[in-house]
């Protein structure tokens, strides 16, 4: 497993992050004989965080399901720690899902474990060159739940716009677990003119409960750009 610290300029490092370690080593051997690319492997997430402590890479070919599913956890944190790095998803999930919750993490491809050699290879160097690449047997799933996704954080973010400041505040008190005799106490209100505002905001939020206003309001804090606040 070479280290980083000796390769040239011209070198592209990698990261092979996956628990089974022949497949890991094999990975990084066959990298390591392409030419501008150099890797080493980490078997475990404690391993990539020191690999990640030592050196640095460009790129970071993950098992999404490392550690019993820790893979996509991981490759969120490292790319908040490193928004530069691309990370691939190297995998034997068909999981849609997973696949979905990769691309939110932001992950840069999706390849198959049984692929050639060279498809991946393509996929690394189109993601050094920015590009994203999801094998069209799950882009599509992926599209409509990222397009889903947006739709629903577009049309909660327009209800949530639509309360007025006292209703933003109250249902900002609502999420944060206080009841209603604390916040008329907090906002001096009347227990009747407060109630009347609760009845409002779920009008205009279309839903039938407290909890239910909380649970939105606690779903637009998922999407950037989008307040609880308004």
């Amino acid at each position: 497993m070479p280290s980083g610290h000796g390769r040239s300029a011209s070198e592209r490092a990698l990261l092979i992050v996956d628990d089974h370690v022949t497949f890991a080593e094999a990975l990084a051997s066959m990298i390591d004989r392409a030419p501008g690319l150099t890797a080493r492997s980490a078997t475990t997430v404690e391993q990539a965080w020191q690999a990640l402590a030592e050196d640095a890479f460009d790129v970071i070919l993950l098992e999404v399901d490392l550690d019993g599913n820790d893979g996509i956890r991981f490759a969120r944190r490292a790319l908040s720690a490193n928004p530069e790095l691309r990370i691939i998803a190297v995998t034997d999930s068909q999981d849609e899902g997973r696949a979905v919750d990769a691309v939110r993490a932001g992950i840069s491809g999706w390849v198959s474990k049984d692929e050639p050699s060279d498809t991946l290879l393509l996929v690394i160097r189109g993601a050094l060159e920015g590009e994203t690449r999801i094998p069209p047997r799950l882009l599509t799933h992926v599209l409509a739940e990222l397009v889903s996704a947006q739709q629903a954080a577009t049309g909660l973010n327009h209800a949530l716009a639509a309360l007025t400041p006292r209703e933003q505040e109250i249902l900002d008190c609502l999420t944060r677990g206080m009841k209603p005799d604390e916040i008329a106490q907090r906002l001096c209100l009347s227990p009747h003119t407060l109630r009347t505002h609760i009845r409002n905001i779920l009008a205009k939020l279309d839903v039938h409960s407290i909890l239910a206003a909380v649970a939105l309001a606690r779903q637009a804090d998922a999407y950037p750009g989008v307040s609880a606040g308004g």
